[in-house]
């Protein structure tokens, strides 16, 4: 059984999330899709929505299932109840958990292209590589080749297997749709609109 991860703060989940977890998943065609919003990140001071908010609006990957050729896909709460539970949250643990909730599947850990480049900077990078396949979507030509020379090292470093997809960026962010109430609606999936709309969240 192949499972592929895709987390992420998701403050709010947008198009462009999706675009990349549908370009993974059509890469390594994973049995079964876990997207994961994080707790607290270890990057991040903070979330501007709850844990509790983020998991809500990640409902909307559900949309990916409906597609052809597109496997199951769980929305999990794992990350957020463990942060309300007092603790940090760090890849290497929920990649520990699925593989001893999953014996004998094959892990795949989705990421973005500047989350590969800060990779060693993770905790225990070494454990990840052991763990789970690294799926690294590369946005352009430029993003490629420093995707390439990283995969490189971290092969050469940590015997890791890392698989390069390629997926046009779309021109969407996070912090842009906080930011601009007029461009959230076209930037977001209808359902998280609406819920960012019913919460009144970000404005």
């Amino acid at each position: 059984m192949k499972i592929l991860l895709y987390g992420g703060s998701f403050d709010p989940p947008h198009n462009g999330h999706l675009n990349n977890l549908r370009a993974a998943a059509e890469r390594v065609h994973p049995d079964k899709i876990v997207v994961m919003p994080a707790g607290t990140s270890p990057f991040k001071e903070g979330t501007n929505a709850s844990g509790a908010l983020r998991l809500e609006m990640c409902r909307c990957f559900a949309a990916l299932a409906q597609e052809p050729g597109m496997p199951p896909l769980e929305v999990s709460g794992w990350e957020v109840a463990q942060a309300a539970a007092g603790s940090r949250n760090y890849t290497v643990l929920t990649l520990e958990m699925l593989a001893r909730e999953n014996p004998g599947a094959i892990l795949y850990l989705a990421i973005g292209s500047d989350m590969l480049l800060s990779f060693d900077r993770w905790r225990e990078p070494e454990n990840i590589c052991r763990l789970a396949h690294l799926v690294v979507i590369a946005r352009d030509e430029c993003d490629r080749r420093a995707i390439a020379r990283k995969a490189s090292w971290l092969k050469q470093t940590w015997q890791a297997q890392v698989e390069i997809v390629d997926c046009p960026a779309l021109p969407v962010s996070s912090t842009e749709i906080r930011a601009d109430r007029a461009r959230c609606r076209e930037m977001v999936p209808e359902k998280v609109f609406a819920y960012i709309t019913a919460h009144q969240l970000y404005f």
